[in-house]
């Protein structure tokens, strides 16, 4: 089996953050064994530490940033893409401000950088994400769409779509991590000149220049267009209308955008905390679907099931009204997925409607509510003496029929619990499409009051 691994000798880089522009240094240290990658800012009176999971993940707005405690580190997915690429487990990485340097706006210089520091075996396993069953993510307000299939080893293709000037569609496939140094790391980070004032207006790109990205044009750009971005880089910019890029800054791949977004979305997701053995196709994505995806791909992989009889041991409810089947995946205390397999026999197709039978919205809901206990439960001393009850339904919304013969996939997602009341998002799928959501709560009572 091969084993886990860390830096050999520390290694240290300097520069400005891309969004905050503020000036870091940022320290990469050996760790031990089983303690993963952790983030340490050194710059505050109490050094705070923060692993890189996506249960710290605050903020994906154009970069993932995690943080605790009002404590945060933004822009970490490149150092991270790195890190990964290179079969790094544990790591201690020494932060002295809030964000990490952009440096070239690609992720080159921290992979042969920390090639040169050297990587050292442990003793202990590398442990893997290895997936057996295909994962479908569609994100439910876009044409986003990711999944993993099981595979011998990590890849992934990407299709994007920028209606940057000679861009627009751009695919491609990442066959292996040992093809990332070539395909992958010298791609780096963009805009377009369009974008520039909307991100400057949201206190983003405060480190942006073109020495750390590209910027792309549009068709329609022209001469004056320049006059956006000349208020805000420190150096001479010009307009060529045959080029594709402000100051014609020339490719380091001629599909470089779709090749960083592969980047990105290696360092996005690292924050399992393991290898992943699959390979990924993902279709425009950015930093708030791939943590999605990420966090969807841990709850389809965890050890959270349960067959129907086990299913019986948590909920009280029984058959005919047993509306969950098992539960198949999600993340104790914070997330469940069940199945509900939609046969013919279930018994309120006898009247909802006999010649067209249609799964009732109400009944949706009350699996939904059925999956929730699982989240609930776990929450709360003495479980075996409560039960759930259904409080307040806010808001549902029934997209799609469900029908005999479906499969219907519920997610519901723990948003907070207080006072024995727990408030929930649902959503549920066939086939991969949205049929239905809602968000709802329930109350913990004692089973004999």
């Amino acid at each position: 089996m091969e084993k886990q691994k860390t830096i050999f000798s520390k290694i240290s880089f300097k520069g400005i953050g891309l969004h905050t522009g503020k000036k870091s240094k940022i320290t990469l240290k050996p760790s031990k064994e089983n303690s993963g990658i952790v983030f340490k800012r050194t710059d505050l009176i109490e050094p705070v530490f923060i692993k890189a999971v996506y249960d710290n993940v605050i903020s994906t707005d154009r970069g993932t940033t995690i943080g605790n405690d009002n404590v945060k580190i933004h822009t970490i997915e490149h150092i991270l893409s790195a890190v990964y690429a290179l079969g790094i487990d544990n790591l201690l990485i020494e932060i002295d401000n809030v964000e990490p340097p952009i440096l070239d706006g690609s992720s080159v210089i921290f992979y042969n950088d920390i090639i040169k520091s050297g990587i050292v075996e442990q003793n202990s396993e590398k442990k893997y994400f290895k997936i057996s069953e295909p994962i479908h993510y569609f994100d439910e307000n876009s044409d986003i769409s990711l999944s993993i299939i099981p595979s011998d080893q990590f890849s992934i293709t990407f299709k994007s779509d920028f209606p940057f000037k000679g861009v627009g569609k751009q695919e491609y496939t990442m066959n292996s991590l040992s093809d990332y140094y070539d395909e992958i790391s010298l791609a780096r980070t963009f805009c377009s000149l369009d974008e520039i004032n909307y991100l400057k207006d949201r206190n983003l790109i405060k480190g942006g220049s073109l020495d750390n990205a590209v910027i792309y044009l549009s068709e329609q750009n022209h001469e004056k267009d320049l006059e956006t971005i000349n208020k805000y880089l420190d150096e001479n910019v010009y307009f060529d209308s045959k080029s594709i890029t402000v100051n014609n800054v020339e490719l380091r791949y001629s599909d470089e955008v779709v090749r960083h977004k592969i980047l990105d979305l290696i360092g996005d997701l690292s924050l399992i905390g393991k290898p992943i053995i699959g390979h990924i196709i993902a279709s425009k994505s950015g930093h708030r679907t791939n943590v999605k995806f990420g966090k969807f791909i841990q709850e389809m992989n965890s050890d959270f099931k349960f067959n129907k009889d086990e299913v019986k041991n948590v909920i009280p409810h029984r058959e005919p009204f047993l509306l969950i089947d098992e539960i198949i995946g999600g993340i104790r205390g914070k997330s469940v997925i069940a199945k509900k397999n939609v046969v013919s026999s279930d018994y309120f197709f006898q009247g909802h409607f006999p010649e067209r039978p249609i799964m009732p919205g109400v009944l949706i809901l009350e699996s939904m509510a059925q999956a929730s206990c699982f989240l609930s439960f776990d929450n709360i001393d003495n479980k075996n003496e409560k039960m759930m009850l259904l409080s307040v339904v806010n808001s549902s919304k029934f997209i799609k029929k469900v029908l005999p013969g479906d499969e219907l996939i519920l997610r519901v997602v723990l948003k907070k619990i207080r006072l024995g009341t727990a408030s929930m998002e649902s959503i549920a799928y066939v086939n991969n499409n949205i049929v239905a959501k809602a968000s709802f709560m329930a109350t913990i009572v004692d089973k004999n009051e």
